[in-house]
């Protein structure tokens, strides 16, 4: 066997020992670097751009009970006046924040995110058409300005040709799963008159998931930075979820003791108004009924999770969105799924901030011509 010349080997020696070096440097540097948080990390300012909380809001009455609910819910308090926030907003550079890296929240005497006129009170003027948007974060409008939300750009577009229509912004309105929306439309929001009613659900009023997504768990980390780091660029990420599973099917089946150990299910989204229990369609058929005696147009949009949307990725619960679909038919209640506007679209162009998975203002645009046609299309 020939041996290798002497200064090859020392060659691969030097060289091995400067990349063991350079290794140990950037470990190094990595460890002494503090972590960086998560950019748009949540917080709230008050009407004085004072930093505040929730308990803090709760005792200076920006937050109160919700009238008439079967379930103790609460919501923002009529006249309140606040701020939703990020942290970090000069490394997210998103235009729809102030320079602060918030969004002006007011709440109207009624107790909604909306304007407060009264051409838009339980007093409607004759000849006023109005569409009552019932829903969660998702019609409050999150994180974003009220104009740039769909419930007033749907306004808009609807007014330019069709006159006094208005759209009423009931959105977590201390209402924010399907039974409560019943509630609500039964005891509080049907006082405004609608002519239609456009409920919109989101996923997690129908599953358990951790929040507005269903993450994989975190990977345990191997205690080097760096190579935590280059893991992070090869393996799955938390929101990829595996396409090979069935994961409308495995979540619906999900017992509630497991979902409560995994975090999946928590106070806000009790399992008895989710889908598997039926507490989503008794809600819907229950509204249904309540807008047919009144002679009130009733109309469902769903709006997909902001992950596995991006292009050639596999959207993992598509599988829910057809058994909603299914349910209204049968039922004979117009239903628009969202996901054929925002599929195609890479998921963080669609997000309020990293840390935040709302619609910011390009997905409440995406969806909005969807939504438009829809309400035109179910019209008088």
């Amino acid at each position: 066997m020939k041996l290798l010349p002497r200064r090859i080997l020392f060659g691969a020696l030097a060289g091995g020992l400067a990349l063991f070096g350079a290794m140990a440097l950037a470990e190094v540097v990595l460890r002494a670097l503090p972590p960086q948080p998560v950019p748009g990390a949540l917080f709230y300012q008050d009407a004085s751009r004072a930093e505040t909380d929730y308990a803090a809001a709760k005792a200076a009455g920006l937050i109160e009970a919700v009238p008439q609910s079967p379930r103790p819910r609460e919501r923002f308090a009529p006249g309140a006046h606040f701020y939703i926030c990020y942290r970090n907003q000069d490394a997210m550079r998103k235009p729809w924040l102030d320079e602060q890296g918030c969004v002006e929240v007011q709440i109207n005497r009624w107790g909604l995110r909306e304007r407060d006129d009264d051409a838009l009170g339980p007093q409607k003027p004759p000849g006023q058409q109005r569409i009552v948007c019932i829903g969660d974060s998702f019609t409050f409008g999150w994180g974003i300005p009220a104009e740039q939300n769909w419930v007033r750009m749907l306004e808009d577009a609807l007014r330019k040709d069709l006159g006094d229509v208005r759209t009423i912004n009931c959105g977590a309105a201390g209402a924010i799963v399907p039974d409560e929306y019943w509630w609500g439309l039964r005891d509080r929001f049907g006082a405004f008159q609608p002519d239609a009613v456009l409920v919109t659900l989101c996923l997690n009023d129908l599953i358990p998931s951790s929040g507005l997504c269903l993450a994989l768990p975190p990977r345990q980390p191997t205690g080097f930075r760096l190579l935590d780091g280059l893991y992070g660029l090869t393996q799955r990420g938390p929101l990829d979820l595996d396409p090979a599973v069935d994961w409308s099917s495995l979540l619906l089946q999900l017992p509630e003791e497991q979902g409560l150990a995994s975090g999946l299910l928590d106070g806000d989204k009790p399992v008895a108004a989710m889908w598997a229990s039926g507490g989503t369609q008794d809600a819907l058929q229950r509204m249904q009924d309540w807008c047919k005696q009144r002679n009130v147009r009733f109309l469902v949009c769903l709006w997909p999770f902001l992950q596995g949307l991006s292009p050639g990725a596999a959207y993992p619960f598509r599988g829910l969105h057809e058994r909603v679909a299914a349910f209204c038919a049968g039922a004979g209640i117009p239903f628009l799924d969202l996901l054929p506007s925002l599929q195609g679209h890479h998921d963080e162009e669609l997000w309020v901030t990293p840390a935040d998975y709302h619609p910011n203002p390009q997905a409440q645009r995406l969806a909005l011509p969807a939504i438009e046609a829809f309400v035109r299309q179910h019209g008088r």
